[in-house]
């Protein structure tokens, strides 16, 4: 009876150990804030460089129900930066570009915080992100209103040509009043009007 006993104490304590065991991953990556939480990861793997369990970590942590935008927004940003350093650049671009597209209003990493690696990969997903949306784009109303008044302008431009006082027809017309005008006054003097003795002179310029 007692050696019973014994044995289903040692069994109690043994299955007690392993729930224990299993138990205290769990514990340990949810065992505080996600703020503190996160901050965890980064000391302990990101800048230890131990790049693949950062990665692994965040990848739990991302999974969490009780994350704040600016917790996930830090959390894929140190994500992103694994993958480049670890040694997968072209993941850490997806990973910015797709935290991008979600908030494009994301500044990008801290370069005093961040290596330039890091910038780099974000600035190539930044310009990515740019290209394709600038083709994407549909043309604006006021881009094709400014479009359209300029069309009508230089239309009437064409058509109307130079402004009246630049017309030549204007300074030739009264030119040739001002001719007719001096003709009549030099036949009421009996002959044509002389240089000097009170005729009148027309100069006309035309443009």
């Amino acid at each position: 009876m007692e050696f019973c006993t014994r044995r289903t104490t040692s069994i109690l304590l043994i299955v007690t150990l392993l729930a224990s065991a299993v138990a205290t991953p769990f514990q340990t990556a949810f065992a505080g804030t996600p703020g503190d939480d996160l901050k965890q990861i980064e000391y302990k793997y990101y800048f230890r460089g131990k790049y693949q369990q950062a990665i692994e970590s965040l990848q739990t942590f991302l999974a969490r129900v009780d994350l704040t935008e600016p917790d996930i927004t830090r959390a894929r940003e140190v994500l992103a930066a694994s993958y480049v350093l670890g040694g997968a650049p072209a993941m850490g671009k997806q990973v910015f570009g797709r935290l991008i597209a979600k908030n494009p209003g994301y500044v990008g990493p801290d370069p005093t915080v961040f290596k330039s690696e890091v910038v780099d990969e974000y600035a190539l997903a930044r310009s990515e992100y740019a290209s394709v949306a600038l083709k994407n784009a549909p043309p604006s109303a006021s881009t094709q209103d400014d479009v359209g008044t300029a069309a009508v302008l230089s239309d009437a431009g064409a058509h109307s040509g130079k402004p009246i006082y630049k017309q030549w027809w204007l300074y030739a017309g009264a030119a040739a009043l001002l001719l007719v005008a001096g003709m009549a006054v030099g036949g009421d003097d009996g002959g044509s009007p002389l240089p000097g003795s009170g005729g009148v002179t027309v100069g006309v310029t035309v443009h």
